[in-house]
């Protein structure tokens, strides 16, 4: 402990009173210099001091204190919370409020109390100085609250234009979607396949899955030549991908020939009825779990390249026609 305690913390992490305090001897900036001894005789404390004499007092009930200081009478009391303390003196009662600095008393100013830096103040000068701090404070608080405030309501702007935003982009894509369905297409499909002398019957589910990755990601996005990295798949590491690899690539050749014999390539009812018999084919060689994974997989590579494309996003409704299963679109609810 230093000798004025400075750099000791009260309660409250402030810097404590500058005095020094020992068992018999108190020296402070305003009180002096003094002796004192205390004791304490059955219950009763009994203080001695140079400056102030002899005291002698006892609690009388809780947070209550009854003294007697040179022959006059002393009656203190505390109660209730920091916030609105009850004082209870001879003199009758007051409210008080404790403060980072010290305590105001709203009744008789007066008996305010303020520190800082380990200076303590007390009377009129403590009240200026605690009704300054309490402006202070309250202009902050209030700074504190319009901030606030201002930060929810941006925030619900900001909420709202996005919730603008997405319902507005989400009327766009509905109105550019194809909006064809299985039975717009399926007749052009078919007369394709019928004028190449295509059998689908016979080709086996997985050159099918393999046409089907490359109509949705290649043809659906305007291309014509498929590139693994841009649907997820980086250079092939395994004997399966280079399989899978050979096949999109390969079936990708027959549907462009089938799709170049159209009069009509250019317009999206020739792919999606390619697509839609392609599909149909697929389904009907695997069961329902395996239809389920086929187009979440088809909708993942879409996905791998960015935002679906108005061609591929009917195509994704087509196949999902199609193949029997139900699916929530990203964006969809």
């Amino acid at each position: 402990m230093s000798l004025f305690k400075i750099g000791e913390k009260d309660r409250e992490g402030r810097q404590k009173r500058i005095e020094h305090t020992g068992e018999y001897l108190r020296a402070s900036r305003t009180g002096g210099v003094s002796l004192r001894a205390h004791t304490r005789v059955s219950g009763v404390n009994v203080t001695g001091n140079t400056s102030h004499g002899v005291r002698v007092s006892t609690r009388l009930a809780k947070n209550t204190q009854v003294a007697f200081q040179n022959g006059r009478f002393i009656l203190r009391g505390r109660y209730g919370s920091d916030a609105a303390k009850v004082n209870l003196s001879k003199s009758g009662v007051s409210v008080s409020t404790k403060t980072p600095v010290g305590a105001f008393n709203w009744i008789k100013p007066g008996r305010s109390s303020f520190k800082m830096a380990g200076v303590q103040v007390r009377g009129h000068k403590a009240a200026y100085l605690q009704v300054i701090y309490l402006l202070i404070a309250a202009v902050v608080a209030v700074v504190g609250l319009i901030v606030q405030v201002l930060g929810f309501v941006v925030g619900l702007l900001v909420r709202g234009v996005q919730a603008l935003v997405a319902r507005r982009e989400q009327a766009r894509r509905e109105q550019e979607r194809l909006d064809l369905t299985v039975a717009d297409v399926a007749d052009e499909g078919k007369r394709i396949l019928e004028a190449n002398d295509v059998a689908l019957e016979k080709e086996p589910h997985r050159d099918l899955f393999a046409a089907l990755v490359f109509t949705v990601t290649c043809l659906g996005r305007g291309r014509t030549w498929f590139d693994p990295a841009a649907v997820g798949m980086e250079a092939p590491d395994h004997a399966a991908d280079h399989v899978l690899l050979h096949d999109v690539r390969t079936a990708g050749e027959q549907i462009r020939q089938w799709l170049d014999a159209s009069s009509d390539a250019q317009r999206p009812e020739p792919t999606l009825g390619v697509l839609h018999h392609l599909a149909a084919a697929f389904g009907r060689k695997v069961d329902p779990s395996t239809r389920a994974e086929a187009l979440l997989s088809l909708d993942d590579a879409c996905l791998a390249a960015g935002p679906r494309t108005v061609l591929q996003e009917a195509m994704i409704d087509l196949l999902a026609e199609t193949l029997d299963v139900d699916l929530v679109l990203e964006g969809e609810g």
